[in-house]
């Protein structure tokens, strides 16, 4: 594909929104053969907007049912914007429309058919005082608002869609941010003053979320679901964001959640985490950051419902903001992505049963990487990686063959 052909046009001054869907690229990672190069490379990009707004999240998804991969992306943070949704044309361009009739504070906007009509639709989790909201796709990538969820007072960071309950439908998980003291000479304060829950609202199978109940966290602005003592119930991984301990909640298998485990350090000031099997022992592991230390870390499960302490990530100390895993080289072994705070990002690349890491930069440095997704967005057979950036430009970053010597 020409470097012309990968041109960004936005046609008319229609723009659109939102979500955090991995689905495409984890099944493109199972797809592809073990025996793949070990390292990838991210120099080359396609900015997604002509100038730089305060975004949150991004998901991907097939939203018009023509096969190729979409971009929703949550805007506005604390300051009111329209979301976007870009429709892939196949050719290296994506028409851009606004999501809904009002801008709003939005951190993400999730993807994951909640009515069971086949088609992806959209949930926004808005900060406080705006409405949290669920938009339908009709089929051919046309979204109608249908219904809210939760409580407009709620400070809704991001969501999770997951099944829960093992009825089919995707329940939403709300991450709701606690009061927090602002930085003193850089550094975080005290931690949580007045401890929030976050809460599970649960589809009614028909794409409606009547009723919410609340989960035992402090502070959160990121819930992981997986199911993480293999009991075939989604588990839940709530990361404390304001100088407090982490908790696992464990799900009864009905949606519930009446046992947890705390993880980690007693003092952790982690904005997002993610789960995946990085040392290969069939077991989920937990991946995540940490703004006081500056680094990032795998919490190992050890099983029976116990992780071990946090293995801190090669590098020097650096200002996380955003962490995903995925498999980015094909080797069937799960990858660590990380965004920071105006400065390149990294590629963990998992060389050894999650102990040794090979590091490999991606971006320009610019802004603030607040959500990650991935996809194969140019039919090469790799999976590129797009990012929601604040004070710069969103963009995808191509992966490719490295040039000279590893």
């Amino acid at each position: 594909m020409s470097e012309r052909l990968l041109e960004l046009r936005l046609k008319g001054k229609k723009i659109v929104s939102p979500g955090w869907v991995l689905l495409a690229a984890a099944l493109l990672a199972q797809a592809q053969p073990a025996s793949s190069p070990a390292l990838r490379s991210f120099d080359r990009v396609l900015l997604l907007e002509d100038k730089a707004e305060t975004s949150a999240g991004v998901s991907v998804g097939d939203l018009n049912g023509d096969g190729l991969m979409d971009i929703v992306l949550g805007k506005g943070r604390h300051w009111p914007l329209f979301n976007r949704v870009l429709f892939n044309d196949g050719h290296g361009s994506f028409l851009a429309n606004n999501l809904g009739t009002s801008p709003d504070r939005t951190y993400s906007a999730a993807l994951a058919d909640v009515d069971g009509d086949g088609h992806l639709d959209i949930v926004v989790s808005n900060d406080a005082p705006d409405r949290k909201l669920v938009y339908r796709n009709d089929g051919k990538g046309n979204f109608t608002e249908s219904g809210t969820f939760g409580s407009p007072n709620w400070a809704t960071r991001y969501v999770t869609l997951a099944d829960l309950n093992g009825d089919g439908y995707p329940d939403i998980v709300a991450a709701n941010r606690g009061d927090y003291p602002d930085l003193v000479d850089g550094k975080p304060g005290k931690g949580t003053q007045n401890p929030t829950p976050s809460f599970v609202c649960f589809n009614d199978g028909k794409g409606h979320f009547p009723a919410c109940e609340a989960l035992p966290t402090e502070s959160a602005t990121s819930i992981v679901a997986a199911d993480l003592d293999g009991d075939g119930a989604l588990d839940l991984f709530a990361p404390h964001r304001d100088g407090g301990q982490s908790i696992v909640l464990w799900n009864d298998g009905k949606g519930h959640f009446p046992t947890s485990t705390k993880v980690g350090a007693a003092n952790a000031w982690i904005r997002m985490g993610a789960a995946g099997d990085l040392d290969g022992d069939g077991q989920p592991d937990l991946a995540i950051i940490d703004e006081r230390l500056k680094a990032s870390f795998i919490l190992f499960n050890r099983g029976k419902r116990q992780f071990g302490e946090p293995f801190r990530l090669p590098g020097p100390d650096r200002p996380p903001y955003c962490l995903a895993i995925a498999d980015l080289n094909r080797d069937k072994r799960p990858d660590i992505i990380v965004g920071y705070v105006e400065l390149p990002g990294s590629v963990f690349f998992n060389t050894g049963r999650g102990r040794t890491f090979h590091e490999v930069p991606w971006n320009d440095g610019k802004g603030t990487v607040y959500g990650l997704a991935f996809a194969d967005f140019n039919g090469d057979g790799w999976t590129d990686i797009v990012a929601a950036r604040s004070d710069a430009p969103n963009g995808i970053w191509f992966s490719k063959k490295p040039t000279g010597k590893r």
